[in-house]
């Protein structure tokens, strides 16, 4: 099973190597794929025509689909195809499973938009209106895995301090449509901010209305983007991703 976890990574290191030779600048992608702190989202949407691809690793400890024993890498693609509608979509698949439960397992596919009615201003935050894996085929809903139906805010302050910028999010999840399992029920809120003269790096502390994690967020060459963090403040997460303008 070794050599099927050894794919993965190939497949997306050859992805992110070729979409490496093209310049653009990074943006900030969370654990689900969308915008966003470590694991919560923001209402933060990036400039129309934004695309990005990577894979984040989904620690089993706070995974509540499928098997609790074992990991789950989720790999996934996020546009912004006008400058206020956000798409995403991820493929989670389960690593390091035994040869027997492998071929039998099958992995989540979550379609995600996030609609922004209000863009931030001087004196206002900005407003996303979020919905994440709302569809499934299923009446009883027990193909739908990290449902969340929420409405989030978002205020930057740019500081003449030894940080250069803080962002501070607050959001409320509801489980309006029937699901299996789901994310951010309930109030969650977070905040981030960027040291002075070093804005490849973003550190993060948030609650996602289950648990409080830990994260860092580090640029490098303006387009490559390494997430890195604790869920529940003991358990590792984090991932890669790319972001390109499509012409």
């Amino acid at each position: 099973m070794r050599c099927c976890t050894r794919k993965y990574f190939l497949f997306t290191g050859a992805i992110l190597l070729m979409l490496f030779l093209m310049s653009q600048t990074a943006a900030s992608q969370s654990l689900p794929g969308t915008t966003g702190y470590f694991n919560i989202p923001s209402a933060e949407i990036y400039a129309d025509r934004s695309f990005f691809a990577g894979a984040n690793l989904l620690n089993k400890e706070y995974k509540k689909w499928g098997n609790p024993d074992y990991h789950a890498m989720g790999f996934f693609v996020t546009t912004t195809f006008i400058p206020f509608v956000e798409l995403s979509v991820r493929y989670s698949r389960m690593i390091d499973l035994p040869e027997e439960l492998y071929n039998s397992t099958v992995g989540d596919r979550m379609a995600s938009i996030r609609v922004r009615p209000l863009k931030e201003g001087r004196y206002h935050p900005a407003v996303v209106v979020g919905l994440q894996n709302f569809f499934t085929t299923l009446q009883s809903g027990d193909a739908s895995h990290f449902n969340s139906t929420y409405i989030v805010l978002t205020k930057n302050f740019h500081l003449n301090t030894f940080i250069d910028r803080v962002g501070v999010t607050a959001g409320y999840g509801s489980d309006l449509f029937t699901a299996a399992d789901y994310q951010f029920i309930g109030l969650f809120y977070g905040i981030n901010f960027s040291p002075k003269n070093m804005e490849f790096l973003e550190l993060m502390m948030e609650y996602d209305a289950d648990k409080w994690n830990a994260g860092a967020r580090i640029t490098i060459l303006k387009h490559v983007v390494i997430l890195a963090g604790l869920e529940g403040l003991d358990a590792f997460s984090g991932g890669i991703s790319y972001k390109l303008t499509l012409p």
